[in-house]
């Protein structure tokens, strides 16, 4: 039997259908099917998704969870894997015959310290690029960035919502998504501990998968509001994680100022709901103080960089450029 180059961690809520394409596109890879190993954490779906799982796809792994804990889920995986190398994906995806094969082959090339990330195209009009990477900014937001095809090249970037690591770096960080974070900025944070902890994320251009675009619900209003608070409370809740007490007094004044613009903006263009909304998530910081610094304490001790590193490759100019419209 073929040893196992590459476990699958594929996370499903409700996907039921939406996971036999994203299996399908696992087992059409250039790689021989028993050097892969898929498993899918399912979080409390209860539409039949395990039951479909195990009659048409035996050989997949399946934890099924009682209890729905968002990204977090991902880390049950972690306790079953038998591959080489750790790839974590949402199961909306589709990957490119190649895609894995170019992960693998690059993954050795660079080594351990390095992370890789794909490059993602429209499921629908797969010639689109979309958003490759993010870029961070020191008010502790994210924006994302998306070149042109023709400038695509192997590079580091801050951010990618799919990491493809080695089971030692893994094993390394501890924990991949933050299971308090439950949605939302859980990439964020992930990809600010890699730093931390001394590694490096690039974005890998022939390691091509294919998004679909979100479901119309999450467009709408009410779905916004739980977005906004989510990312909202999870971004602050990294700031202070990640962060030196020095930069924390260094850069409060910036991060409290950009957010008291967005929620003049929500005012002004009449949305007092996600005004109170954002409110509400920094509030939640203050009266789960206990938790935050318990989690700032573990995140600490495996700390071996400074916050000057971390920063490196913030990008302030493109943020307050898309963010403002301000050129700098």
């Amino acid at each position: 039997m073929s040893e196992i180059k590459i476990s699958i961690i594929g996370l499903s809520y409700k996907r039921k259908e939406l996971l036999p394409p994203f299996i399908d596109s696992i087992y059409n890879s250039s790689l021989n099917n028993e050097e892969i190993e898929i498993i899918i954490v399912d979080n409390n779906s209860n539409d039949g998704t395990v039951e479909m799982l195990r009659e048409k796809y035996p050989s997949v792994k399946i934890i099924a969870r009682k209890k729905n804990i968002g990204s977090g889920a991902f880390n049950d995986g972690l306790e079953i894997v038998k591959g080489e190398y750790l790839f974590f994906s949402d199961s909306d995806m589709i990957f490119e015959k190649k895609c894995l094969e170019h992960f693998y082959n690059k993954a050795k090339q660079v080594g351990k310290k390095i992370i890789l990330g794909p490059t993602l195209y429209e499921y629908d009009n797969r010639d689109k690029l979309m958003a490759s990477y993010s870029i961070l900014s020191r008010s502790f937001y994210s924006e994302f960035v998306k070149p042109k095809n023709n400038s695509l090249r192997f590079k580091e970037v801050f951010m990618e919502g799919f990491p493809f690591m080695h089971k030692d770096t893994a094993k390394d960080l501890g924990y991949i998504f933050d299971k308090d974070y439950f949605l939302y900025s859980e990439d964020f944070d992930l990809c600010l501990r890699m730093r931390l902890q001394g590694y490096k994320l690039f974005n890998l251009p022939t390691a091509i998968m294919y998004n679909r675009p979100p479901s119309e619900t999450t467009e709408k209003y009410l779905k916004q509001k739980g977005l906004i608070y989510w990312m909202e409370r999870n971004y602050i809740f990294t700031f202070f994680k990640i962060c030196s007490f020095k930069t924390i007094l260094l850069y409060s004044p910036y991060v409290l100022l950009i957010r008291i613009l967005a929620i003049l903006k929500d005012i002004l263009t009449f949305k007092p709901e996600l005004a109170w909304t954002r409110i509400k998530a920094y509030s939640w910081i203050l009266f789960n103080f206990k938790l935050v610094y318990r989690k700032r304490k573990e995140t600490q001790r495996k700390r071996i960089k400074n916050d000057e590193h971390i920063f490196s490759i913030a990008n302030e100019k493109y943020f307050l450029k898309a963010k403002l419209g301000i050129q700098k």
